[in-house]
């Protein structure tokens, strides 16, 4: 049996497979496309699904277990609420500037008297009534946060999460949320053979186009979690000065490639291999 990666999640695979019947689910963008687009129908998707999978040209992907994939949900919506209260903050600010109220420094880095100068602000009633809905609305997603933010830490107590947790956090400038979503996310690091599968995963890995005597170009190829390369990268930048010897490999970098970005991107693919060596080993990190 063979299908794609949706929004169902893998609970039909987990049925088959506990039924002992072969299952292959693959990745949408991984799975072969015609270059002209034809007719597309529910039968013939899965008539090519098949075919492709008869042939061996579908490469699946990882089934995870009900509890890994309601722990990766956990944090994920970790990741959702953190958007959330950013986007209220938002609102609430392009709110008072529609308004016609100066940014105090107190509301634009968003500090602990925030509320108290939008309360003396000289509002209508109107005004005022939506102003509350807003910071209502923030209360309500801090407030969900933090209990998400509580359960994550009663998750990485947990044995089977402990050692892996502190020994990813050993690594300077890993904190507690960029160990968790790695842990979470690369699901049984163990099944990764390669460290150049581990950076492909995560998309931190680069794609190259050349053709002909074109000046080769490279991106990163767009596949992965992108909340979780986000967090690879800022996590990078504190490693970088937090360490003096990474502090030099990057100085390296940016001399071959002139450009920060791509830089530091490198070094985030160095940091991810190295976490997914300390993920496997279970030990505390040592500098290069």
């Amino acid at each position: 049996m063979a299908s794609e990666a949706g929004p169902v999640g893998f609970s039909l695979a987990r049925a088959l497979q506990a039924e002992k019947i072969p299952v292959t689910v693959a990745a949408p963008s991984k799975i072969p496309r015609s270059v002209n687009a034809g007719a597309k129908t529910d039968r013939l998707d899965c008539l090519k699904l098949a075919h492709y999978a008869a042939k061996g040209l579908i490469r699946p992907i990882a089934i995870p277990t009900a509890e890994e994939e309601a722990q990766r949900a956990l944090l994920r919506r970790r990741h959702q609420l953190v958007d959330r209260v950013r986007q209220c903050k938002q609102r609430i600010k392009g709110f008072l500037l529609y308004l016609g109220h100066k940014e105090t420094d107190a509301i634009r880095n968003w500090r602990s008297d925030c509320e108290e100068q939008i309360a003396a602000l000289p509002l209508l009633p109107e005004g005022r009534l939506t102003i509350e809905s807003h910071l209502r609305e923030l209360r309500f997603f801090q407030q969900e946060l933090s209990e998400v933010a509580r359960q994550l830490q009663r998750l990485n107590r947990q044995a089977e999460h402990r050692t892996v947790i502190k020994s990813l956090t050993s690594v300077p400038g890993v904190g507690t949320v960029v160990a968790t979503s790695f842990h979470l996310e690369l699901f049984r690091p163990e099944r990764f053979q390669r460290s150049e599968e581990v950076a492909s995963y995560l998309g931190l890995s680069p794609t190259v186009r050349h053709s002909g005597e074109q000046t080769p170009r490279s991106s990163l190829a767009s596949c992965g979690q992108k909340r979780l390369r986000s967090l690879l990268i800022e996590a990078a930048w504190m490693w970088r000065t937090k360490d003096a010897k990474v502090g030099e490999v990057y100085n390296k970098l940016l001399s071959k490639t002139g450009i920060a970005q791509k830089a530091i991107t490198a070094l985030a693919r160095r940091l991810a291999i190295i976490l997914w060596r300390l993920s496997i080993e279970q030990r505390p990190y040592r500098p290069v």
